[in-house]
Order: C-alpha cells, then sequence, then structure tokens
C-alpha cells in the first residue's frame, strides 16, 4: 500500500507538472506569434521574389526524400511500432507494460489523425497562399477571425511534421524501461519532427507557428492518453524501491 501511495503521489505531480507546462508552453506561443509578424519573416527567408515563389517547393532534396521519402519512411516505422505495440499489449515486453503498449499505439494513430482534422477547421492559409508571397489570402494569427469569401485554408497544425512528433509518445511508454529509452524516444521525436516541419517550411507549406502547435498537439495528447489509459509513469526504478529511496512517508492505517 505503501508503494502504491507513492505511485499515485507521483502520478499526480507528472500529471500536475506536464499540465502547468502545456499552459505555459501555449500562452507562450500565442504570446510569441499573435500579433507579430514573426512568421512572415522566417517564411520571407525562403521567398524568392524575383522568381515569384518558393524555390524549395519543387527543389528534389525537399520535395522527393525530406517531405515524400520521409512519409513513406514515417508509415513503414510506424507499422512496425504498431508490431511492437501489439506484442506489449500482449504482455510479451516486461519493459513495456500493456497499458503503456496501448498508449503508444494509440498516440502514433491519434496524434495525426487530430492534426489532419484541424487542418480541415481551423481554415488557416499556407505561406505561398499567403499575399506577401504572392498569394490569395491575407495572414491571420490563430485567435484571429477567418477571412471569408476565399478558399479554404488547409495548413494548420502542421501534417508532416506530426508524422515526427507522434513519436513523442514513446517518450512516456518507455518510462517504465528506464530514463535512457524514454529521453532517447523523446530526443528522436523531436529531431524527426523538427526536420519534418523545416523542410516544409522551407518549401513554403508552413509557418513556424504551425510547426510549433503541432508539437505541443502532440504533447497534449499523449499527457491526454496516458491518463485516460493509466499508464505506468515511473521511471525504474521500480515504484517500491523508488519510495523508498525518496522516503515517502507512511499511509496511515
Amino acid at each position: 500500500m505503501r508503494a502504491e501511495s507513492c505511485a499515485d503521489a507521483g502520478r499526480r505531480r507528472w500529471f500536475g507538472a506536464q499540465c502547468a507546462a502545456l499552459l505555459i508552453a501555449a500562452a507562450g506561443l500565442l504570446a510569441l506569434f499573435e500579433g507579430s509578424r514573426l512568421d512572415l519573416v522566417l517564411a520571407g527567408h525562403f521567398h524568392d521574389a524575383a522568381r515569384g515563389g518558393f524555390p524549395l517547393r519543387q527543389h528534389w532534396l525537399f520535395d522527393q526524400v525530406l517531405h515524400h521519402g520521409l512519409k513513406t519512411v514515417s508509415y513503414a516505422c510506424a507499422l512496425l511500432a504498431l508490431g511492437v505495440c501489439a506484442a506489449g499489449v500482449r504482455g510479451r515486453l516486461p519493459r513495456l507494460p500493456r497499458e503503456n503498449a496501448a498508449l503508444a499505439a494509440a498516440g502514433m494513430l491519434l496524434i495525426p489523425l487530430l492534426t489532419t482534422l484541424l487542418k480541415h477547421l481551423t481554415n488557416r492559409h499556407c505561406p505561398w497562399d499567403v499575399l506577401d508571397f504572392g498569394g490569395y489570402a491575407p495572414y491571420v494569427g490563430l485567435l484571429a477571425e477567418a477571412p471569408g469569401g476565399i478558399v479554404r485554408g488547409a495548413c494548420f497544425p502542421a501534417g508532416h511534421a506530426s508524422a515526427g512528433f507522434a513519436w513523442l509518445v514513446w517518450g512516456v511508454a518507455l518510462r517504465p524501461a528506464g530514463r535512457g529509452p524514454a529521453a532517447l524516444a523523446l530526443g528522436a521525436a523531436l529531431c524527426a519532427g523538427g526536420l519534418m516541419g523545416w523542410a516544409r517550411m522551407a518549401q513554403g507549406a508552413h509557418f513556424l507557428s504551425h510547426v510549433l502547435w503541432s508539437a505541443w498537439l502532440a504533447w497534449a495528447v499523449t499527457v491526454l492518453l496516458a491518463g485516460l489509459l493509466g499508464s505506468r509513469l515511473s521511471l525504474l526504478p521500480a515504484d517500491g524501491e523508488a519510495c523508498r529511496r525518496t522516503a515517502c512517508p507512511p499511509v496511515p492505517a
């Protein structure tokens, strides 16, 4: 009971810290991009007014490798990961408990799906559609009213980057395997999502805010699923040993 109580307290602290961090991050993103021209300034570095567009949009490295190539690789890796999750759900992987395997599987599926859904609901345009870069739509912030009378946008949040950021869920799912595997998963997800997001920014497909909000969404979905599925969050050593090492007070009888 003592170990269980300590584990419950640890879960509450973890969820509290994650929710607070998510709120702070959301406030920071809104403060950074709403009412500022940062998105436009950064996108402008990839735009060539003389050539009338984003030169890297059709570049073979960005189009064939970093866009379509990485998309294909992400699909293949996701299928392999779902196979690992299936083994975990069956109890065949001691360091990937059933609850955590379910978390990883649900996150890998829901994060890209929710991102795609939001793209069609938010009505935000890609840089190549924005007036500043020769397009037809004004740039508007996330909280501003969407323009009417023009073709709807479907570019927010960043869908391509979400295929990389979806792996953030493994940073939580692998916590029972130890700090190293969990940190490696987090780092790999951030690098993959960042690379995929940057590539699409260079092509004029997304603003920086689109990419960062995509990462935020993946993080938020991961935390929500971890709570709903009752995932194990303790890093090695096990809960009981962690409780003894942190001198968790005894639970009243």
